[in-house]
């Protein structure tokens, strides 16, 4: 079996679109597409209408139960502030999907051997990253009976060889990726005899393309501060959102501002200026 792992496509058409073909290349058998289809960047609507098309399972994230469950008793009041702006772009994107988005499941088994998630069995936002501890893994994995576990969510692509001798694989970003380079990451994985072959892939895409549509689409103007953060994601392939928001609590707090709006975008500038 081939089977290939996208996840985290965070609304950036031109690397899924990219990722996807690269993928195609490779003629896996399985094509899944493990979740944060929307929400990030501009095109949500026409990312999550590909995944729908192209994959064989299609998953949904955190950032698609934020967009499900906005302005719902499950929601979050905060999501309707200025941090959440993009999720206010996004949610408008997905007019009329709103119940396919809802119909997707948060992890599910492509066969006996192989079991997908967006983040970790029953929990689509928990964190696992290449240096979480062994024991750290094995509470969060440990009650899944499959050889291979796949997952997405954090952005940072590894494998680990988990107890029993079961296989742990985390997808980099299609969309936003934070390995260090403005690059489309997903994963290859072959069964033989000798058990799985991993190879993490890098595709290179039309980064200014994607740059564009951030500008011209009138989605900064409606995103804000996150907005403008989210598209530093996609042109530098590092962190910004979570720095930032550790960066603008401390500072904010240090001058006693109110949390809002005209603070988020001053902090913003202070964030920027002293990235250079």
């Amino acid at each position: 079996m081939r089977l290939a792992l996208l996840a985290d496509v965070h609304g950036n058409l031109p690397a899924f679109e990219a990722a996807l073909a690269a993928a195609r290349r490779e003629a896996p058998d399985v094509l899944v597409v493990a979740g944060d289809v929307v929400n990030g960047g501009p095109d949500s609507r026409a990312c999550w209408q590909l995944a729908r098309a192209e994959a064989d399972l299609l998953l949904r994230g955190n950032h698609e139960r934020y967009a499900i469950d906005r302005g719902t008793p499950a929601g979050d009041p905060a999501w309707f502030g200025p941090r959440f702006r993009p999720l206010a772009w996004t949610v408008a994107e997905l007019d009329g999907l709103l119940e396919d988005v809802r119909a997707a499941p948060i992890e599910a088994r492509v066969d006996d051997a192989v079991y997908v998630m967006h983040a970790a069995p029953g929990d689509d936002h928990a964190g696992a990253f290449p240096w979480t501890p062994d024991d750290e893994l094995a509470a969060l994995f440990g009650g899944v009976d499959a050889e291979l576990l796949l997952r997405a969510h954090n952005h940072l692509p590894f494998h680990r060889t988990l107890g029993s001798g079961r296989l742990l694989v985390s997808a980099g970003a299609v969309g936003l990726a934070l390995a260090g380079r403005p690059e489309a990451q997903w994963v290859l994985l072959t069964r033989g005899a000798g058990g799985w072959r991993v190879e993490h892939r890098s595709t290179p895409y039309d980064v200014a393309a994607a740059l564009r549509r951030f500008d011209d689409s009138g989605y900064l103007e409606a995103a804000g501060p996150v907005g403008a953060l989210f598209r530093r994601e996609a042109a530098t392939g590092g962190h910004q959102l979570v720095p930032f928001m550790r960066f603008e609590r401390a500072w904010r707090e240090a001058r006693g501002l109110p949390d809002d709006e005209a603070t988020l975008e001053a902090a913003l500038a202070a964030f920027l200026s002293a990235r250079g």
